[in-house]
């Protein structure tokens, strides 16, 4: 089980520290790479330098590429305390977490998120603060598996919220879900979500574009980790007041190779200033009921070959966020 939080700098037996770009450096000048420990005063654990590496990924043109890091080595795990210790982080956001509307302790000492609260929440939130009360719903669809009795107020969706973007933080700076799967099950109804089908990465995109399909089963919540690539604010005149935060985009190969689609991640807000906390490069965590956008066709000559025609397709996938409690960025 990863119990670790990837690490960006490590020690050797002497104290003498390394950042991650160093070692990668030494790697490809092909100097050895050092044993490490980790850097915390109160742990000094073995560690292991993990290389720049990319990975293959269905339909995708290029590879995605997987930045260098510093985890935890076979068997070793950090002391309780340690900054890096993920379990203890868990602890702590679990702890505080205790309302057991939307944080359910179960007989096995596990905890079950009950994500049909939020779903509801950024569904049916007021401006008064309160979620209005909906339509009875069909007999038998996911809506009428929602709880009844208890409807969240802005304060506790907000709450909810936080707690939900620090698990997926916490999530995003580990090596797998394991260590999250093992303590926290996902539910939706009757429904267990894998935290594989409730968090994607860049290079993802399209299993969430797949996944909003009309015909799909049932809506869920979503987290996307994007790159912010650019922000795009109102033109002078303009008499919308919407921001758009642009993520870096997805380009897919498909079975004709003269169409390549892509697929972009924005996120819309009136706030500004909001979104550009968010900079350019940076990392973050979009999280709440995503929508697909609309679908554009474009044709252009191949840049290398003037006797084909590439037709490029785009797909845009959508973000509204009710709450700043939904966007988070990444170290």
């Amino acid at each position: 089980m990863s119990k670790g939080i990837k690490m960006l700098s490590a020690v050797d037996a002497q104290g003498v520290s390394y950042t991650v770009d160093e070692l990668q450096t030494r790697y490809e000048n092909a100097q050895s790479i050092p044993i490490l420990f980790c850097d915390d005063d109160k742990c000094r654990h073995a560690v292991r330098f993990v290389k720049w590496h990319t990975q293959d990924r269905k339909n995708r043109v290029a590879p995605v590429q997987v930045p260098a890091y510093i985890g935890l080595s076979r068997g070793s795990e950090h002391v309780l305390g340690c900054r890096y210790d993920a379990p203890g982080r868990l602890k702590l956001i679990l702890a505080a977490a205790s309302d057991p509307n939307f944080m359910h302790a179960l007989d096995d000492g596990k905890r079950e998120l009950r994500l049909l609260i939020l779903h509801q929440g950024l569904q049916d939130l007021t401006a008064s603060g309160n979620a209005a009360t909906p339509a009875p719903p069909p007999p038998g669809s996911t809506a009428a598996q929602r709880p009844t009795g208890f409807r969240a107020t802005k304060e506790q969706l907000d709450s909810y919220l936080r707690t939900t973007t620090d698990l997926l933080a916490l999530r995003a700076a580990c090596e797998d879900d394991e260590l999250l799967a093992a303590n926290l099950t996902l539910k939706l109804g009757k429904h267990t979500i894998a935290w594989h089908d409730f968090l994607y990465e860049s290079g993802r995109y399209d299993e969430v574009w797949d996944k909003l399909a009309p015909d799909s089963e049932y809506e869920l919540p979503l987290a996307l980790i994007g790159t912010v690539r650019s922000h795009k604010a109102p033109p002078a005149g303009a008499t919308y007041t919407t921001t758009y935060l642009n993520c870096e985009s997805q380009l897919n190969r498909t079975d004709d190779p003269n169409r390549r689609e892509y697929f972009e991640v924005s996120v819309s807000h009136a706030e500004d200033e909001w979104l550009r906390q968010f900079l350019v490069d940076s990392q973050l965590i979009m999280f709440g009921l995503w929508k697909r956008g609309a679908t554009s066709t474009s044709r252009k000559p191949h840049p290398y070959d003037e006797s084909r025609v590439m037709t490029y397709v785009t797909h845009k996938l959508r973000l509204s966020p009710m709450s700043k409690r939904q966007l988070a960025a990444l170290r």
